[in-house]
């Protein structure tokens, strides 16, 4: 059964830029965009900025070190606020990320909506011209001459028409495992700095003769406080593109967290003052669509470190891949290589760019470079070659930049 509408949809703007999703890359490409003049609107769904970084609350900062551009300025202006470091040296808090990021909008004059939802893509064929949105006032669309897919999930692209590839062969269930990360508090002393904390949730489990669900848990305390986060919950073969199956995922990994937090209290002294605060508001999906690119990053160019004139990241983050067949993780390392900016452009479209985890790229590739700071790396780097475009009013393909990819 469908139901047919007709809708009349008010344009809410024209902007150069329109970027979907406020996550690490979303916030990237949005404050490059800004700062190189560009008429920008950032939507997100939900309240705040940071994605990953705060509504899933993901630490560490994975894959900052010596990187240029926003990566550097988040990690120095934490680092002076007292509120960067512990865990392995790369964590931070969440609501000072927030706060740093509204700053850095607002100084780029980037128009942010939050509590604004992605409806569908405006093309005409391959040609992509904008988005329609809908929030609290209603529906409308906003015209724009670059749409970036920061989703995370590539929804824009999809609704484009944009071709992806997903899980093996398109078997979602070899999709790597979904999280759903928890905050505690009174953490005792001694973990301040963190812990792996596999041992001890192992013991717990056989204790109260339950099987463990996942074999490389940490505890990541939050810098300079009593709280911290707990990376333990997974979820297997559940379909990310499906809202009944990431609603069942959701509801498990509560109960994950829930045993989790029970079993240490009652069977580990050390644990026994342990406070449950909360859950993340949104839910940690590892892996879903990843586009079919001008350019698709290979497993071959992750180990031979290949490097590019159109660059617009560059990673050295093992490959890291959370796997059913063993409740653990299959890592393996890389040599640092480089991302183009090829990759992030779907084939054969026009006035769309993808950045962030879904990118062009096989699986074994995108477990490498999915991480926080390669995002915003590429999203930000992207903005630039996006404002060049418009600028010079030339094809994205033809814009030259020697861009800096790190300090070192």
């Amino acid at each position: 059964m469908v139901i047919n509408e007709n809708l009349t949809t008010p344009v809410f703007g024209e902007y150069d830029a329109v970027v979907v999703g406020a996550g690490p890359a979303g916030c990237g490409a949005a404050i490059a965009l800004g700062r190189s003049g560009l008429k920008t609107l950032l939507i997100e769904k939900f309240n705040c900025l940071g994605g990953a970084w705060t509504t899933g609350f993901m630490n560490p900062f994975f894959d900052c070190h010596e990187k240029t551009g926003i990566v550097g300025e988040l990690v120095r202006e934490l680092k002076a606020k007292g509120h960067f470091g512990g865990f392995w040296n790369i964590s931070f808090n969440y609501e000072y990320m927030k706060s740093i990021l509204e700053k850095k909008m607002q100084e780029a004059s980037v128009e942010v909506l939050y509590n604004t939802t992605f409806s569908r893509t405006l093309a005409d064929g391959k040609n992509v011209y904008g988005i329609v949105a809908e929030n609290i006032e209603g529906r409308f669309a906003v015209l724009a001459k670059a749409v970036f897919d920061c989703t995370g999930d590539g929804n824009v692209a999809a609704s484009a028409g944009c071709p992806f590839e997903l899980g093996v062969d398109g078997d979602y269930k070899e999709c790597q495992a979904m999280t759903l990360m928890f905050l505690v508090g009174n953490i005792p002393e001694k973990y301040k700095d963190g812990l792996m904390i596999f041992e001890k949730l192992n013991a717990v489990y056989e204790k109260a003769g339950k099987q463990i669900p996942f074999r490389v848990p940490y505890l990541i305390p939050v810098p300079n406080s009593h709280f911290g986060v707990i990376q333990f919950t997974h979820m297997y073969e559940y379909n990310p593109l499906n809202a009944a199956e990431l609603t069942k995922a959701t509801m498990e990994g509560r109960q994950q967290l829930i045993d989790a937090f029970e079993f240490l209290t009652k069977y580990d002294e050390e644990f026994k003052d342990l406070e449950l605060i909360t859950s993340s508001s949104v839910l940690g999906v590892r892996e879903s669509r990843r586009i079919l690119g001008e350019y698709r990053i290979s497993t071959d160019d992750i180990l031979t470190g290949a490097t590019f004139d159109d660059a617009v990241a560059r990673v050295t983050f093992g490959a890291d891949l959370h796997t059913k067949s063993n409740k653990g993780q299959n890592c393996f390392q890389v040599q640092p290589y480089q991302i183009p900016i090829r990759a992030l452009i779907p084939k054969g479209y026009k006035g769309i760019i993808v950045a962030g985890r879904s990118i062009s790229g096989s699986r074994e590739a995108m477990a490498s470079y999915r991480v926080t700071g390669n995002c915003a790396q590429m999203g930000e780097n992207a903005g630039y070659y996006v404002a060049e475009s418009i600028k010079q009013n030339i094809d994205l393909l033809d814009v030259k930049l020697n861009l800096q990819l790190t300090n070192a």
